[in-house]
């Protein structure tokens, strides 16, 4: 069969031609092979394959994807295989296609003389500047294997990290959106049919039951005022995080809150320790290291402190000195640091530190989530039962005087 093509040269030039093959498949596997990106694919005169190549365009590049690469590329180096050679096998058989095209990209680069920590610079968003300033300090220290591990290392411990926070926010999270569609359902159309009949009744109903009442009333004849508040609410929200300043405050605010902030602290401080060990461990300068941390911080609140130690330690001061500064790290942790800096072993008192409170961080989600579980569904349950009981009152004191 005959199958028109459009695709990209490495160069960015588009060229269209025509390829004949048993199916669009072998097609995209040959222009591949030609070093050529497949944009559309298509049997003249069908569509299909223009479809896939379009889906598989806009699929994102996770941090699996990262991830794997990561410790597939130090697997590969520590075996002995050239650069360019290891990054062609990772591109061949990478199944995410707009992946495969950025490896593609870093192997024409390499092979054009950039050294992999620039071509990795190119591409920000799939490798943050932790990422190319690592790989950076293992090709000056003549260790790119060794710090392709430790990439690797990094990436699947915050992956375990927030996967385990993932997990232990599910449960509760459905819980609370299933109750508050059960109690919705009650109050906006089982009620109603109850009202008629307390109307009917001709007696004074129970305060409970006028409450329960009151709130139905607002929920059916006042939704689209009450749909229009949240609305705004939302909207105003949104505008004020979507400001450096407003998410900083809102951060601010949420490690306030308690047993969440607690928690939130920890985490924080774990993936401090974690990240700016590992860039001390591999070469990278404290003030370089610290810019990256800051950069890579989820916390703007965070984020800022850590601006003003980098500041500090630039005019001389030693990092352990304005750590504890707002009190958002613990005294623990700023001892740690102080006990690593005189001892001379920094890079691996922060490991340390990270290990301890990424496992302080899982025992606390741990037992937040065996409290959480039980409690959700008492709340719940007395949520339902209140309103069941608010609209039984009036049935039980009707039967009570035949």
């Amino acid at each position: 069969m005959l199958y028109e093509y459009k695709a990209r040269k490495t160069s960015g030039e588009t060229v269209e031609g025509t390829l004949e093959a048993d199916n669009r498949r072998l097609v995209i596997s040959r222009l591949q092979s030609m070093n050529l990106y497949p944009i559309r694919v298509e049997e003249k005169g069908g569509r299909g394959l223009a479809q896939e190549v379009s889906l598989q365009t806009f699929k994102r590049v996770s941090q699996s994807d990262i991830a794997t690469f990561t410790r597939q590329m130090s697997d590969l180096l520590r075996a002995g295989l050239p650069l360019v050679r290891a990054l062609s096998v990772l591109e061949k058989q990478c199944g995410n296609l707009k992946f495969r095209r950025i490896l593609t990209t870093l192997r024409a680069d390499v092979q054009g003389g950039l050294r992999l920590s620039d071509a990795l610079a190119k591409h920000p968003r799939i490798f943050p500047d932790l990422y190319s300033n690592m790989v950076r300090a293992g090709e000056m220290g003549g260790m790119l294997d060794q710090v392709m591990e430790r990439l690797a290392d990094f990436q699947e411990a915050e992956r375990e990290m927030k996967s385990k926070i993932i997990a232990a926010m599910f449960y509760p999270a459905i819980m609370v959106v299933l109750g508050t569609g059960v109690v919705l359902v009650l109050v906006a159309f089982v009620i109603p049919n109850f009202v008629t009949m307390f109307a009917e009744l001709d007696q004074e109903l129970p305060y409970a039951t006028q409450m329960l009442v009151l709130v139905s009333h607002a929920l059916t004849g006042y939704w689209w005022l009450i749909l229009g508040t949240l609305a705004l609410l939302v909207f105003g929200y949104v505008r004020v995080v979507s400001t450096r300043e407003g998410k900083t405050q809102r951060d601010r605010i949420v490690m306030k809150i308690p047993v969440l902030g607690d928690l939130l602290i920890k985490r924080e401080v774990a993936k401090f320790g974690r990240t700016l060990g590992t860039l001390l461990t591999n070469g990278v300068p404290i003030l370089k290291a610290l810019e990256i941390v800051e950069s890579v911080s989820s916390n703007l609140h965070i984020a800022r402190v850590i601006a003003n130690v980098r500041n500090n330690i630039r005019e001389g001061e030693r990092l352990s000195d304005r750590l504890g500064e707002g009190g958002l790290f613990p005294d623990v942790a700023v001892n740690m640091v102080a006990v690593g800096e005189e001892t001379g072993r920094l890079e691996e008192t922060l490991v340390r530190m990270a290990e301890s409170y990424e496992t302080e961080t899982d025992r606390t989600l741990k037992v937040l989530t065996s409290l959480i579980e039980p409690l959700m569904i008492i709340v719940m349950g007395a949520a339902v039962g209140c309103i069941v009981y608010a609209m039984v009152i009036p049935i039980f004191q009707l039967t009570s005087k035949l």
